[in-house]
């Protein structure tokens, strides 16, 4: 009998930060990410978000926190996020509790399709899906195949969303109106404000990247104050 697949309990109500680099990026290094990873948990993260085997194998010795893991590739300009099971299977060796899936139209033709993936994510490896998505559509069909919580990070980059860089907050109340699985707020959350907003409309867990981690777009954004 095949034991459910839940999303962690521990993360209602937190916040999960997002400790990945750009390629090329100068903190596209495992022992920088490892350290910030370890940074922002003394600061108090619930969780953390992290991309690929490696990152994900050094900190998974460093912390028991939730960790939602996935494996990131770009080929002929096209993202993949956990294109296939051989990567999911690569990311759960390494320690992830939670696998994020790609459940949205810019998911490349070339992938594994999703809704075979899915199931066999949960039920072969026993680790839940949590299905990245940009729209409510998205949303529905990944709860119908079984995913066990949805997050909003691919809105603004699939073509219906394409180039929106702020929180759809009527996206998120129709979530969490619509769906009786958790609802993560992922994307575009620029400070605390945006957070409490989140919690307030019912979100189960929100994760931040690069406003917490990635000094450059820290950076241009507060040099783009003075350069308007």
């Amino acid at each position: 009998m095949t034991t459910p697949v839940t999303f962690p309990a521990s993360l209602k109500n937190k916040l999960i930060v997002s400790c990945q680099a750009l390629t090329g990026d100068p903190l596209d290094h495992v022992d920088t990410l490892r350290r910030m990873a370890l940074s922002v948990i003394r600061g108090g993260a619930g969780g953390l978000r992290l991309g690929g085997k490696d990152c994900i194998a050094a900190v998974r010795r460093e912390t028991n926190l939730p960790v939602i893991g996935i494996l990131k590739r770009i080929e002929n300009d096209d993202l993949f996020i956990t294109p296939d099971f051989d990567s999911a299977r690569e990311i759960v060796d390494a320690g992830a509790d939670v696998i994020g899936l790609d459940c949205s139209a810019r998911r490349p033709a070339s992938a594994e399709p999703w809704q075979k993936l899915l199931p066999r994510i949960q039920g072969e490896l026993g680790r839940p899906v949590l299905a990245d998505i940009a729209i409510l559509e998205e949303a529905r069909a990944a709860e119908q195949a079984g995913a066990v919580a949805v997050a909003t990070t691919m809105f603004g980059y699939t073509p219906s969303t394409a180039g929106r860089r702020c929180v759809d907050w009527n996206l998120v109340e129709q979530l969490v109106r619509s769906l009786s699985i958790p609802v993560v707020v992922e994307g575009h959350v620029h400070g605390p404000e945006d957070l409490r907003r989140a919690f307030d409309l019912g979100a189960f867990a929100v994760v931040v990247g690069a406003a917490i981690t990635q000094p450059q777009a820290i950076t241009e954004r507060f040099v783009s104050a003075i350069t308007r």
